[in-house]
């Protein structure tokens, strides 16, 4: 159903010489018996190595958007990590992917606001709780809060007033909250990304955001 690809990658044993189509690049190394197990009765490579293989072949866009579509998902963070720790090949692109990437953000949008705020030299806590409120984007050092907001997730009439008071709660405490539209995200990106980071620039240098 989808567009057939033109050219198909696979992981194959050191030993395996074959003549190979156009169509078919194979790799060949042999792998840990961790890293493999089997689908539909074909052996397979797990999905963290099948990931960190795909990083060094895609381009920086591809890649970007195959870690914020699988990693949490299909492939788990934790044998990403192991992965970091245990091999050498492809593992600089996987770290700088483990660097941008929003690990624990719930959305699109949060993913495309994280990775453009790293790129700024920005790495934010996502999804970090202060007292009882779980805020989407949290700078310590400068107090300041970020908020994605979905108008799916915020329309409804009890979920406005909650985001009223628990606003008011913060700002009360000190801290700084911009929020963005998705759209915005989606449509600005860079104009939102940029003035998040410069209001919080201007935060840690102990001076006024606006």
């Amino acid at each position: 159903m989808l567009p057939q690809p033109t050219l198909f990658e696979a992981t194959v044993p050191k030993s395996m010489y074959r003549k190979t189509p156009p169509w078919l690049r194979l790799y060949r190394r042999d792998l840990p018996c961790e890293w493999t197990g089997e689908t539909w009765d074909l052996p397979t490579t797990s999905p963290a190595p099948t990931l960190l293989d795909c990083l060094t072949v895609l381009s920086s866009t591809d890649a970007d958007r195959l870690v914020d579509e699988t990693l949490g998902r299909t492939v788990a963070l934790h044998d990403v990590l192991d992965l970091c720790r245990t091999s050498r090949r492809g593992s600089p692109a996987l770290r700088r992917q483990l660097h941008e990437a929003a690990l624990h953000a719930a959305s699109d949008p949060e993913r495309r606001f994280a990775r453009a705020l790293t790129k700024r030299g920005l790495n934010l806590l996502n999804n970090h709780w202060i007292g009882q409120y779980c805020c989407d984007f949290v700078d310590e050092r400068s107090r300041t809060i970020i908020e994605i907001d979905g108008r799916e997730f915020h329309s409804a009439p009890t979920v406005f007033r909650s985001d009223r008071r628990r606003q008011n709660a913060l700002l009360l405490d000190g801290w700084l909250i911009l929020r963005y539209a998705a759209a915005d995200v989606y449509g600005a990106l860079d104009a939102c990304v940029d003035e998040a980071a410069n209001a919080i620039r201007r935060r840690r240098r102990g001076k006024p955001a606006h």
